[in-house]
Order: structure tokens, then sequence, then C-alpha cells
């Protein structure tokens, strides 16, 4: 019987610290679906990259390290304004999963409600991989290759995503409520 685990992040944008995560928890499980939380949410100082620009830049890094594409599912999920009903949301949108990897004390605790086992993974150099310090990196126009995989680096640059975040962070029209369920995890 296969083992799955379940990793959830916004990986906006991934880094090498994601990289880190699903390292560890392809140690522990046979397969890893790797949700993209927050998938309807784009173009703000907090969410920049759509769905589908983390996507890519997920399968881009793993690929870059030889991570094996038969081991891991990346899923975009929509977060819902239900925190009760936020892992039975997940759990309807994705393949069946036996463990979840994370580090927050409030989403290991709507997990372990739910009867699903969870898994405290490490925190993989924090101070240096954190999305937030990554994105400002980026609004700055300075340099991040020892933060993300050249392939991530290389599409944020195709997107120009300092030019989209200098729009956002100057624009005062920027939405602001960003505050779904899920997005107690940590800036991923």
């Amino acid at each position: 019987m296969v083992k799955r685990g379940l990793l959830v992040g916004r990986f906006q944008p991934p880094h090498l610290g994601h990289l880190a995560l699903v390292e560890f928890a392809l140690d522990q499980v046979d397969e890893l679906i790797i949700a993209i939380a927050a998938a309807q949410l784009s173009h703000t100082k907090k969410n920049p990259l759509t769905a589908g620009e983390r996507v890519t830049m997920m399968r881009f890094m793993l690929q870059n390290h030889e991570i094996d594409p038969d081991k891991y599912w990346i899923i975009p999920t929509q977060d819902i304004m239900d925190n009760a009903l936020w892992v039975t949301h997940l759990k309807r949108l994705l393949p069946k999963f036996d463990v979840f990897f994370g580090n927050n004390p409030f989403t290991e605790m709507l997990f372990s409600e739910q009867g699903i086992t969870t898994k405290k993974t490490p925190m993989f150099n924090r101070e240096k991989f954190e999305a937030s310090r990554i994105r400002q990196r980026l609004i700055d126009n300075e340099d991040v290759s020892d933060f993300i995989d050249p392939k991530v680096a290389s599409l944020l640059q195709e997107i120009n995503i300092s030019k989209r975040l200098e729009g956002i962070v100057t624009d005062d029209s920027e939405y602001n409520n960003e505050h779904k369920p899920g997005s107690e995890l940590q800036d991923m």
C-alpha cells in the first residue's frame, strides 16, 4: 500500500527551503501531494504569483533537483472562509493522503481533529528561507540567487516579477483581505 503525504503552502515563490521540505517529506512517504494553497489569489504583495505560475515553478525546481516526478503531485487548491471545514475541503479536492506535514500548531490541530496523522517539519534555515523576505528582495530588485532555484529565478524574470511587485506595492487599491482559512500556514 502506498503511503501518501500532504504538504500545503502558498509557495510565493517556491524557494530552496521548500525544496528541503519536499525532500524531508519524501524520505518518509512513497508519494507527496504538494497543495498550492490560495490558488484563487494573485497579484497582491503577499500573493504576487498565480497558481499556474507557482505550479510551474515548483515543478521545474523539483525537476532541476532530480526529484522523481512519479513521487509527487502538485495540485492547486482554493482556500475557503471556514477553518472548521478547511481540511474536509482539502480531502474532497485531493487524492487520499495518510499524513500531513507542517509546522504550524493551528493547522496541525485542524488536521488532527479530522483524525489525520500530523508530522512536524523542521524549519530549514527559516531566517534565510522566508518567502516574505524573498518577495521584499524582489521588490527592492536585489539578488535572490542564494534563496531560489536558478530555473525559478529564470521564470520570475520571464514574468517580470519585480515590475509586477512594484506595481502592486505602489497601488493604493491593493486587495488586502488576504486572511483566508489556511493562511495560518507559515509564510510559505
